[in-house]
C-alpha cells in the first residue's frame, strides 16, 4: 500500500502589534484625537520610516521616527518604569527657531555651573501645543549612546556601534512638556521640543504591508 503524503503550505503567521515597544519599519499607526497631543499630532496617522535606541546610565530607551503624509518627521521614544510604558513626542527644532521664543543668554546657561531656567516670551503658531511658559533644567551634561537599531533587553557592555553623545534635559512648569539637547562628539547640537503621553493616546496600529 502507498501511502501519499500531501504538504501542505503553514498559514502565515500575521504579526500582532500590542505594544509600541513592537514597532518595526514600515508599521503605521494612528493617534487619536487628545487635548494633550499638539494639533499637528491629532488624529494623524504616521509611519515608521527609522527605528534606534538610546542607552542611559539608567537603562536604555527605544527610539522610532514617524514620518506624516507631508514628511515631517517626529520622534516617539518609548520608556518603560517599573513595568509602566510612557511616550516621549519630540520635534527637532534649529537654534533660530529656539531663539525666537526663549532667549539666548538664558539657554547658554545649561552649560554653566547653574541651573538654568528657561521662559518661553510667546508660542509661535508652527510650535502650538509643543511649549509651556516655563522650563528648569533637571539633567546637565550627561553621556549617552545612540545606537541605529533597536537594542532592548540587549547587553550593550561589549558593543561597539553606539554613538557617543552628550546631553541635557529641562522639565517644563507642566511636567507634560520638555526640552531636551544633545551635543554628538563632532559638537553638532541637536533641540527637540518634547511631550509625554500616556500609550492610550495610539488608536492603533498596523504592522508593514497591511
Amino acid at each position: 500500500m502507498i501511502k501519499k503524503f500531501f504538504s501542505r503550505n503553514k498559514p502565515t503567521v500575521e504579526r500582532q502589534l500590542n505594544s509600541p515597544e513592537q514597532l518595526v519599519v514600515g508599521d503605521m499607526i494612528s493617534l487619536k484625537y487628545r487635548e494633550s497631543l499638539p494639533p499637528d499630532l491629532r488624529e494623524q496617522t504616521l509611519e515608521v520610516s527609522s527605528v534606534g535606541g538610546y542607552e542611559y546610565a539608567s537603562g536604555t530607551s527605544k527610539e522610532v521616527v514617524l514620518k506624516d503624509q507631508r514628511n515631517h518627521l517626529y520622534f516617539m521614544s518609548v520608556e518603560k518604569t517599573d513595568g509602566e510604558i510612557q511616550l516621549c513626542f519630540a520635534r527637532k527644532i534649529s537654534r533660530s527657531e529656539l531663539f525666537s521664543f526663549i532667549d539666548e543668554d538664558s539657554f547658554a546657561q545649561l552649560w554653566s555651573e547653574h541651573w538654568a531656567e528657561l521662559s518661553v516670551t510667546h508660542t509661535p503658531e508652527a510650535f502650538s501645543g509643543w511649549l509651556c511658559p516655563d522650563y528648569r533644567q533637571t539633567v546637565k551634561e550627561q553621556e549617552a549612546y545612540y545606537y541605529d537599531r533597536d537594542c532592548q533587553g540587549e547587553n550593550l557592555a561589549a558593543a561597539e556601534d553606539g554613538e557617543e553623545l552628550r546631553y541635557h534635559e529641562c522639565e517644563g512648569s507642566d511636567d507634560h512638556f520638555g526640552l531636551g539637547v544633545e551635543i554628538s562628539a563632532d559638537g553638532s547640537t541637536e533641540i527637540f521640543l518634547q511631550l509625554y503621553c500616556a500609550p492610550d493616546v495610539i488608536d492603533q496600529m498596523w504592522p508593514h504591508g497591511h
